[in-house]
C-alpha cells in the first residue's frame, strides 16, 4: 500500500537551457526542468521560473526566449548555469558555451545544443512560487547529425537528459513505440504475456520461488 509523501512532483522532467536576451545586449542562460509541451496548434511550450530569478526579470522585459536541449556531454555546463546567477556571472565565458544567432528572436541559440525552439511569450501566469510563461514556437532547429536516414530524430544521437529531484539522468533505452499497442497486441518484451523471442541470456538458473534479481539501475549523468 502506498503511503503519503511530501514529494509532490511530476518526474522525470526534460532538461533545458533557456536563453533570454539582456537589456543592454548579450543574453543570459538559465537551466530549467519544469518545461513542457502545452499545445499543438499553435505549437506552444511552457516554462516555469521563480520571480526572484534574474532570467524572470529579463524574460518579462524581452517577451521571448530560446529553449535549447543539451546532450548528456553538457551536464556539467548545464548544472553550472542553474546554480549561479547571471546578475553576477557571465555563464557563457564560464562554461565555454557559444551563442549563435536565432532567426526569429533576439535571444540566441546555443551552438553546442543540437535542438532548439525559438519562442515568443503569449501569456504569463503568476501561480505563486513560480511564474508560468507560455511560449509560442516561432521556429524549431535541429542539427542534421542527429537525424536518421528517413529524416526522423535519432534520440540516441540527440542524447538528451532527464531531471529527477536533485539528479540528472541519461535516458537509457527505447522500450516501446507510440501506438504499438494497436498494431502489436502482444505485451512489450519482458512483460507478462509477451511473445519475446529474443535469445535467453546465459546465467545461473533461479530456484523456483526465489526472489528475482534487483533491476539494474541506470548510471546518473551527474
Amino acid at each position: 500500500m502506498k503511503q503519503e509523501t511530501k514529494h509532490a512532483y511530476v518526474f522525470p522532467d526534460p532538461v533545458a537551457l533557456v536563453t533570454v536576451a539582456g537589456r543592454k545586449g548579450g543574453a543570459n542562460i538559465v537551466t530549467l526542468a519544469w518545461v513542457g509541451m502545452a499545445c499543438s496548434d499553435p505549437r506552444c511550450v511552457t516554462i516555469a521560473i521563480r520571480p526572484s530569478r534574474y532570467s524572470n526579470t529579463l524574460l518579462k522585459a524581452a517577451g521571448e526566449f530560446c529553449l535549447n536541449i543539451p546532450g548528456r556531454e553538457l551536464v556539467r555546463e548545464t548544472d553550472h548555469c542553474g546554480v549561479v546567477s547571471g546578475r553576477d556571472h557571465d555563464k557563457w565565458a564560464e562554461t565555454g558555451l557559444t551563442p549563435e544567432p536565432s532567426e526569429h528572436i533576439a535571444a540566441p541559440r546555443i551552438s553546442q545544443c543540437r535542438f532548439a525552439l525559438e519562442c515568443t511569450v503569449i501569456e504569463t501566469v503568476s501561480l505563486g512560487a513560480h511564474d508560468l510563461f507560455v511560449g509560442r514556437v516561432e521556429g524549431a532547429y535541429i542539427d542534421p547529425s542527429v537525424l536518421d536516414e528517413s529524416g526522423k530524430v535519432d534520440y540516441t544521437k540527440l542524447d538528451p537528459m532527464a531531471y529527477l529531484p536533485d539528479q540528472y539522468w541519461s535516458l537509457g533505452e527505447r522500450i516501446y513505440g507510440s501506438c504499438e499497442s494497436k498494431t502489436k497486441p502482444e505485451s512489450p518484451p519482458g512483460r507478462p504475456g509477451s511473445r519475446d523471442t529474443r535469445p535467453e541470456r546465459a546465467g545461473p538458473k533461479r530456484r523456483r520461488g526465489a526472489a528475482p534479481p534487483a533491476p539494474r539501475r541506470s548510471r546518473t549523468a551527474a
